[in-house]
């Protein structure tokens, strides 16, 4: 399962949005107006190499997405972006069982890039992942 897919799982059983409904993996489509994506977009080379052969594969993977909350309030906005950061920055442990050794914001807290041609706000915050490779 790629990143995006562990952290949408994730939010979906903690938050009040839904996946499919109002929390999206991916691009942010243009409907509904209030809803959060969670896109990859990039990564690192891995330098750990595991124990053994010269051509074993790393153990570890870095991977970047970008967590983007829209909403037509700009407050709701900015308080939704905070409550899904603090879920996501410093997150370890395992989800969708493969173990997610740190999550942490590249950026600091969310920041507004501010409104989008239908007057929706928008908040996003990129991190870094180091997860279990697979």
């Amino acid at each position: 399962m790629p990143v995006q897919a562990d952290l949408v799982a994730y939010l979906d059983a903690l938050i009040t949005e839904t996946a499919g409904t109002d929390l999206f993996e991916g691009p942010m489509p243009e409907l509904p107006d209030a809803c959060i994506a969670v896109a990859h977009y990039g990564g690192e080379p891995a330098e750990d190499r595991v124990m053994g052969p010269s051509l074993t594969a790393p153990g570890v993977e870095v991977n970047r997405v970008q967590i983007m909350v829209r909403n037509p309030v700009m407050d709701t906005g900015k308080g939704r972006a905070d409550a899904v950061h603090a879920l996501v920055d410093g997150l370890s442990g395992t989800l969708s069982g493969r173990t997610y050794f740190n999550v942490e914001s590249l950026d600091g807290e969310p920041y507004c890039i501010g409104q989008d041609a239908e007057a929706r706000w928008r908040w996003v915050s990129n991190y870094r992942v180091e997860k279990a490779r697979g």
